[in-house]
């Protein structure tokens, strides 16, 4: 299966590829756009694992207490005797059903307690989270295998709004997403009481979720200020009990492990990933330095539907930019220029270069389709033949246009930098760069 089968195949409503740092690859559908907030589901779990685990690293949260030493209100519940550590690696022992075609399960009874709306009239349950998270019971011995239960991350959120005396989405706002130039706001959803749905709520557009996915693989920096310690990070990608996740019978998933609300690989790049109901993910590939982010609308709510049209094709995008930096040539897809003579490009405008293995030179000058021919030698490089199509084009288009095709011809020389950007060399030292996506 191709790349581009598998957006249909995953039924995809948008997905964007980062590649040290840069958008490489983004495609969208259906209702979704680039401005377009969209539910981030379980992915939400990570966001509110990440939080916790920022709060273990700076001495603040404390793993091996229980949580009824933080939180009283659940001694009587399964979360009593439950330490810190296993609520955030999810290896509590709980009497909860999350079996959505189950219409018995827990979870409707969960997710009417955190409804907003008002309750219907004889309604005599749990009328928020909290309240629903002190009923939960256990069933077996906590840390002995993965429940992968979103009571949990609920869980997890009180132990951050109780630890630093607000509700994780300020919690959130204030520590991370402030700092990592969000495009847009972003949101959770919230109970009656005001309570964020810390394990599935949030909602953001899919360029900041790719921030977040960056952020996480900057090992907590971003713009050169370290924004939360290396340490919550490298304790995520360390992985958990490879044992206790063995247990959950995820078949598709062999040899992985969770840790701080995050899936991690364990495969020789490093991968670890946020993954939510109905397609939703952040990729991370350490390796690659590649972050891929998702927001889809599969069907079927379990990531055992798409995982076998997903997984490998994340996998084949970070193989082929690994590839790509380590024998970068000018034959291949399509390069995008971003610079011509330090003039920069028009926003927007298409101005491409296309190196054919025949030796024609095709693509864009901006509006107009470039027609050329090319002869390579080592780096030396000489381009003839410089034209374009005729069509009328805004004035600084057809200005872009005219000073691409005088360079093109000046061109002696070509070479490729440690990001992978190409750089065309005139004999007066002016240069065209450009890059693939």
């Amino acid at each position: 299966m191709t790349w581009k089968a598998a957006f249909d195949a995953n039924y995809t409503d948008g997905v964007l590829v980062l590649h040290k740092g840069r958008v490489v690859y983004e495609r969208y559908d259906g209702c979704l756009d680039e401005n377009t907030l969209h539910g981030a589901m379980s992915v939400t779990k990570s966001l509110t694992g990440l939080m916790a685990e920022v709060l273990v690293a700076e001495g603040k949260l404390d793993e091996t207490v229980l949580v009824s030493g933080i939180i009283p209100e659940l001694k009587q519940s399964a979360f009593g005797d439950a330490t810190v550590r296993q609520v955030l690696d999810m290896t509590t022992a709980l009497d909860y059903s999350e079996d959505y075609s189950d219409p018995e399960a827990e979870v409707w009874t969960y997710a009417a307690a955190g409804s907003p709306w008002p309750k219907t009239e004889g309604y005599d349950g749990p009328r928020s989270y909290y309240d629903y998270l002190q009923t939960v019971r256990k069933e077996g011995k906590h840390g002995e295998a993965l429940g992968y239960k979103t009571v949990n991350a609920d869980a997890a959120g009180w132990l951050i709004a109780r630890t630093t005396g607000v509700y994780v989405a300020e919690y959130l706002s204030n520590r991370i997403w402030s700092k990592i130039g969000a495009e847009r706001e972003a949101f959770y959803t919230v109970d009656s009481i005001g309570t964020p749905f810390a394990g599935g709520g949030f909602n953001a557009i899919l360029r900041d979720m790719a921030r977040f996915g960056q952020l996480v693989l900057n090992e907590g920096k971003w713009g050169g200020e370290q924004i939360i310690p290396t340490q919550a990070i490298a304790r995520i990608r360390e992985g958990g009990d490879r044992e206790a996740f063995a247990k959950a019978g995820y078949d598709l998933l062999e040899g992985w492990s969770y840790r701080g609300m995050w899936w991690v690989s364990h495969d020789d790049h490093g991968s670890i990933a946020a993954r939510g109901v109905h397609g939703q993910t952040i990729w991370i590939d350490p390796a690659a330095e590649m972050v891929i982010a998702r927001f889809a609308s599969n069907p079927v709510a379990g990531n055992a539907a798409n995982d076998p049209t997903s997984l490998p094709a994340y996998r084949a995008v970070a193989d082929y930019l690994i590839s790509q930096e380590a024998t970068p040539t000018l034959v291949g897809r399509e390069w995008h220029i971003e610079d011509i003579a330090d003039k920069g490009v028009i926003d927007n405008s298409p101005a491409s270069l296309w190196f054919m293995p025949d030796g024609r030179l095709i693509g864009n000058t901006s509006c107009n389709r470039l027609m050329a021919s090319y002869a390579q030698d080592g780096d030396a490089l000489s381009i003839e033949g410089a034209g374009s199509t005729m069509m009328a084009c805004p004035e600084a288009l057809m200005n872009q246009e005219r000073h691409l095709l005088n360079l093109l011809p000046a061109v002696e020389r070509y070479s490729t930098n440690e990001v992978g950007t190409l750089i065309l060399t005139t004999a007066d030292g002016q240069t065209i760069t450009a890059r693939r996506r």
